[in-house]
């Protein structure tokens, strides 16, 4: 018997249901919405800016871990780490004892690496890097950039702000975001990038970053950053560009639809790193501005879910000056007043219960995507979806809701595959409720994308909308956004569950951050914001 994906790709064929089965899709948000870790995010964003192509294979596992069998190697541990580190006696000197390993191991987690699943000791794998210094882009952790979802590439499309063209280009004037242009151009590399020079002819050899030794103490480093310096060096060079298995080493240039939200975030990082990067010390910049990452892409998620569903509705997006975000309660005792954890956590459960519309919207979109770019006279007048995706997405929703001179036609096709579909999942025996659901009247478009999102099941749809959820609000981590607590409910039965009951809330680290980014002025001629 076939598959349910199977026969899906006997009615629609195999290239549209692989466009289709799937979470994303990057005009609407230009990042996965899949489980990723904040943390890797701004080693990747240097590099990004420092290259001008996404990372791929570096030296990281080779260089500390141990080799298997099947010769691949092992992920490295701190033990692996300190057992490598400790041959170099031109680096290290005292750390030889049983005593000396151990002070160094609690140093190398506490400032430059971090265990899988945030967990102590020595002997696990490690996920990765803090971003103490620029170097710390030398080490692929994670050990494939495209487990961050495609964040750091947004990050990079919004602080570099270019306004045409499909993928990011290498700046040809300067700007404070400039891309492959040196640690002196760039903003965010010359506040990480201490002591760091380029040395050769080719500024693009992966060996050009050198790290400059001295006792200056205007171009001195702290023992963090030192330590991953160290960490880098014995790496011996910056990571390969990203090839192979379907990756592509080119930076998109998009930006998502929740412009506002954007925009406010690209504020708010610019004023931030500006204004602070060289006053507060590195851990605790580097905890405020992950707070800061966290706050900006969840406001980015959150309006672009609210602009979504009102697309649905109307077919059009609001313009970006009537743009709102989601407004959300926040239970600013972090869960010491139950009263104000409760009414948080209510405003939060309203908020996923109209969340779960959104894989069927996304759904809806990707369907009506694939199908004008098929139709000869419609797909060569098509506006373009980089870096702004608004008036294609506008010229979607005019097919779905029917002003739009072809939207008959495509109507009436999707009409028509529903009920192949239908009869496929029919004869197969499968899926009952799917089958009623493609026969039933409404709209084509969304009986068709409600009937994939069944048929793709919760676990790869709606759960993965809900990991990017806890990924962005970095929930119950001590600079997150968000707590997250067990409660014991009745369901329709009368049968006691256990649930999620999760909060907005400001945790120190976030509360500072927001602090000093509304006491600066955003620009000449602007005030500071009042909390």
């Amino acid at each position: 018997m076939n598959t349910t994906k199977g026969i899906v790709e006997s009615v629609l064929g195999i290239p549209t249901t692989k466009k289709l089965w799937t979470v994303n899709y990057p005009p609407a948000l230009p990042f996965t919405p899949e489980h990723f870790t904040m943390g890797g995010v701004l080693p990747a964003v240097l590099y990004m800016f420092r290259w001008g192509h996404r990372r791929g294979k570096g030296a990281f596992a080779k260089t500390f871990g141990k080799e298997l069998e099947d010769k691949k190697m092992s992920p490295p541990t701190i033990e692996d780490v300190l057992s490598e580190l400790a041959k170099r006696n031109d680096w290290f000197e005292g750390f030889e004892s049983t005593t000396g390993k151990t002070i160094l191991g609690d140093m190398l987690l506490t400032f430059c690496l971090e265990n899988k699943n945030h967990q102590t000791g020595r002997v696990e794998q490690i996920q990765r890097a803090f971003a103490t210094h620029y170097l710390a882009s030398w080490i692929d952790l994670p050990d494939s950039v495209a487990n961050l979802r495609y964040i750091p590439e947004m990050l990079v499309a919004l602080l570099v702000h270019q306004k045409e063209g499909e993928l990011i280009q290498q700046n040809s004037k300067p700007s404070i975001f400039s891309v492959g242009s040196g640690f002196e151009e760039n903003v965010l590399l010359k506040l990480f990038g201490n002591s760091m020079q380029i040395k050769g002819p080719f500024k693009t050899d992966l060996t050009s970053d050198y790290f400059h030794e001295t006792n200056d103490p205007a171009h001195s480093v702290g023992l963090d950053q030192l330590l991953t310096v160290r960490i880098a060096q014995a790496c011996g060079q910056a990571p390969t560009k990203a090839k192979g298995g379907g990756e592509s080493e080119k930076i998109e240039n998009q930006y998502p639809l929740a412009q506002k939200a954007a925009k406010d975030f690209r504020e708010d990082l610019n004023v931030f790193i500006q204004a602070y990067g060289e006053t507060i010390p590195r851990q605790a910049f580097l905890q405020m501005m992950e707070s800061c990452i966290a706050l900006g892409l969840t406001n980015i998620y959150f309006s672009t879910i609210k602009l979504l569903l009102e697309w649905e509705q109307t077919g059009v997006l609001t313009e970006q000056r009537e743009q709102n975000p989601w407004p959300i309660f926040v239970d600013c005792s972090c869960g010491n007043e139950h009263k104000l954890r409760n009414s948080a956590e209510e405003s939060m459960a309203d908020f996923l219960r109209r969340f779960e519309r959104v894989p069927v919207v996304m759904m809806c979109l990707r369907i009506l995507d694939d199908k004008v770019r098929f139709i000869k006279k419609l797909k060569d007048s098509l506006p373009k979806t980089c870096p702004d995706a608004t008036e294609f997405i506008n010229l979607l929703g005019s097919i779905f809701h029917g002003p739009h001179s072809y939207s008959e036609k495509i109507l009436d096709d999707l009409d028509e595959l529903c009920s192949r579909l239908a009869d496929e999942l029919e004869k197969a025996e499968e899926a009952l409720e799917v089958q009623e659901l493609l026969t039933g009247n409404g709209n084509p478009v969304a009986r068709l994308a409600e009937a994939i999102c069944l048929l793709m099941g919760d676990t790869i749809q709606k759960a993965h909308y809900l990991k990017a959820i806890h990924s962005c609000l970095m929930i119950d981590r001590p600079n997150g956004l968000a707590k997250r607590r067990k409660v014991q409910r009745r369901d329709a039965s009368g049968k006691r569950t256990s649930a999620d009951a999760r909060s907005m809330v400001l945790t120190n680290t976030l509360l500072d951050f927001l602090v000093h980014r509304h006491l600066r002025k955003a620009a000449k001629g602007k005030g500071a914001a009042p909390l």
